[in-house]
């Protein structure tokens, strides 16, 4: 059956015929939502599998729902870009581990930063749009079983190895979504968000090791706030950490090592970020 064969040849065929084609295949045999469902596990697919054979088919037919969320990213920065973003919202956003003010902070961040001239060549209207693309950073994480995304404690080695795919399925999953755009600004900002925001100055961190300004500047705006915003928020194995003790352990290296003329920007700010962007009075510094 040619349904069975989808995974394999999803990955075997080229990248720009990858998101007609599931949308042919879909149309084409008018696939129910729960047959697919069905299906995935009468032939006993693999996790990933089915849960992937599940999002294209919501992806590929536009006249379906979107799979649940369990928030909605709600998009606070218009650009002239903003009508491309529409064409995301079948991409599954993922919160766990952030707080409502993330989208925000990376504004922040790269505003300040442009400010101080490190951003020369930047709009402000690309600094919305990616504010607005930072909200699908994590995208890939819809490809990972609940039970290791909602852990309630530290993960295990092999644990965090399967956690450092969603990088790479999260571009997979926005290339799909956007094939319209290839080529263009929108598309390239959101897969390299999607890919490198786990990457490190030093060359420590993942998928592709990237090192220094390998990594575009504005995608380490955006690991330096997905890493400062993943201390402030609560998990279910710790309370959120203090402002003041997040900022320190970002700027001492404990969550990696930044550019450091934006870890300048960002130790300048730190008071501002509490106030301006969590909306909350600044901690005393740390004794």
């Amino acid at each position: 059956m040619i349904l069975l064969k989808l995974p394999n040849f999803l990955f075997s065929c080229r990248p720009d015929h990858r998101f007609p084609a599931v949308r042919a295949l879909f149309r084409l045999h008018s696939i129910a939502e729960k047959e697919v469902a069905v299906i995935a596990r009468k032939h006993h697919f693999p996790h990933l599998y089915s849960k992937l054979f599940i999002l294209l088919y919501h992806m590929a037919c536009p006249w379906t729902s979107a799979p649940p969320r369990k928030e909605v990213f709600h998009t606070i920065y218009q650009t002239r870009y903003a009508p491309f973003l529409r064409l995301l919202e079948k991409v599954p956003c993922e919160y766990a581990g952030h707080t409502p003010q993330f989208q925000s902070l990376v504004y922040h961040l790269l505003h300040w930063a442009w400010e101080r001239g490190l951003f020369p060549d930047m709009t402000e209207d690309e600094i919305g749009l990616i504010a607005a693309l930072s909200a699908y950073h994590d995208a890939g994480k819809a490809m990972l079983p609940p039970t290791l995304l909602y852990k309630e404690g530290p993960l295990s080695p092999k644990e965090f190895e399967v956690l450092k795919t969603h990088p790479e399925w999260g571009e997979f999953l926005v290339d799909l979504a956007i094939p319209e755009l290839r080529g263009t600004t929108t598309h390239r900002f959101a897969c390299e968000i999607c890919r490198w925001h786990h990457e490190r100055w030093d060359g420590g961190g993942y998928p592709d090791g990237l090192k220094g300004q390998e990594i575009p500047r504005y995608v380490q705006v955006v690991a330096l706030a997905d890493a400062y915003d993943a201390l402030v928020a609560p998990r279910s194995y710790r309370p959120p950490v203090r402002h003041r003790r997040a900022a320190n352990m970002v700027y001492g290296g404990e969550c990696g090592a930044f550019w450091p003329p934006l870890l300048a920007v960002f130790a300048e700010r730190v008071s501002s970020i509490q106030q301006e962007v969590y909306g909350e009075k600044p901690d005393p510094p740390e004794q």
